[in-house]
């Protein structure tokens, strides 16, 4: 494992880097998976951090990046998921895979609450993780922090001559072999891995400056040191103190408040289309029809339609019977009553 963190730029904090080099590691067993608390997905996010390589030791653990977006994208499909919490307990780890997955958390944000707890750790790569979400809680003595990058060449040239063994490196292209713990860095290869590091510490600047919504400047003041407790707070690198325990009702009642509020919200918007239907019906002097709209859950715009073309129907029976009334009355006109005509006739005939 120590091999592939080797001659690379690392988002990992350097007093953890010297003790993971000095152990033996294997291949894990366990399956990683979040557990629901009064509707919070917890996430636990322990260990070296990788991109897709998951592995324990009898005393560190590890958590790729592939796992970390599957857990999150499975929450976020969970209907008895109202929010999510990651757990992060880590040092730190590769770079490879750790944008997309900040990224991919920082959007998520939009389709349910994602908030943060170190607990105990979230230095460098965790951190960047960590700041994704709408919130960081610390505890009194966790840490955050560690903003930087950090790539560590292991240069063995001189055991390699003390044990009497020497190797022969056969190559094309000049920085071919720059990198090989078998001989001393160049100065061109230690002027490009300097290079990388810089590119990728703007890059983590930037993310977290995003991310946690203040300046690069803010950010890079920090000079990558390591921040706990209530320290963090004041630098804008967490929002509060807590423990677990503690964090896991917040953001709880921060759920059951949201619901409530959305009740509220619902049950004001269904008496506002009550009302707007009533005035529609009475406007339209169709009270009786009222209760029949409410109980078919139409909307205002819908009843108003369903009035128009009532009224614009009954308009229409009324200009039939208007003609039939005219036709009737012209009709009489023109056909005068017999026994007037015979009295009109008989006058006549007197006279």
């Amino acid at each position: 494992m120590i091999q592939k963190m080797l001659n690379k730029p690392l988002l990992i904090n350097p007093q953890s880097l010297e003790m993971i080099s000095g152990m033996e590691w294997f291949p894990a067993e366990k399956e990683i998976a979040y557990n629901i608390y009064n509707g919070i997905a917890v996430i636990p996010i322990h260990g070296l951090l990788t991109k897709n390589c998951q592995c324990d030791s009898h005393f560190f653990a590890t958590t790729s990046y592939d796992k970390i977006h599957e857990l999150v994208a499975t929450a976020l499909e969970d209907s008895k998921v109202n929010s999510i919490l990651l757990d992060i307990d880590s040092p730190g780890g590769e770079v490879s895979g750790l944008f997309d997955l900040v990224d991919f958390i920082y959007e998520s944000r939009e389709a349910k609450p994602i908030y943060a707890i170190a607990n105990d750790h979230a230095f460098s790569a965790a951190y960047a993780i960590a700041s994704a979400a709408s919130k960081i809680f610390v505890n009194r003595t966790s840490g955050v922090g560690s903003i930087g990058v950090i790539a560590t060449h292991l240069d063995i040239s001189e055991y390699d001559k003390k044990e009497g063994i020497k190797y022969t490196t056969i190559f094309a292209g000049d920085k071919k072999n720059d990198l090989s713990p078998h001989q001393p860095l160049s100065d061109d290869a230690i002027f490009d891995l300097q290079k990388e590091v810089d590119r990728l510490y703007g890059m983590f600047v930037a993310m977290v400056a995003r991310n946690r919504n203040i300046s690069s400047a803010q950010v890079k003041a920090t000079q990558a040191s390591t921040y706990f407790g209530a320290d963090s707070l004041s630098l804008g690198l967490a929002d509060e103190v807590c423990d677990d325990r503690k964090c896991l009702q917040i953001i709880g009642g921060k759920n059951m408040i949201e619901d409530i509020e959305s009740k509220i919200s619902e049950a004001e918007k269904y008496r506002a289309e009550v009302l707007e239907i009533s005035k529609l019906c009475k406007l339209a002097h169709a009270e009786n029809k009222m209760a029949e709209f409410i109980e078919q859950q139409l909307t205002p715009d819908q009843v108003k339609e369903k009035l128009l073309a009532s009224v614009s129907a009954q308009n229409a029976i009324a200009d039939h019977d208007s003609e039939i009334m005219s036709t009737v009355y012209h009709q009489e006109k023109a056909q005068e009553n017999p026994v007037i005509a015979a009295a009109k006739l008989r006058a006549k005939i007197r006279g």
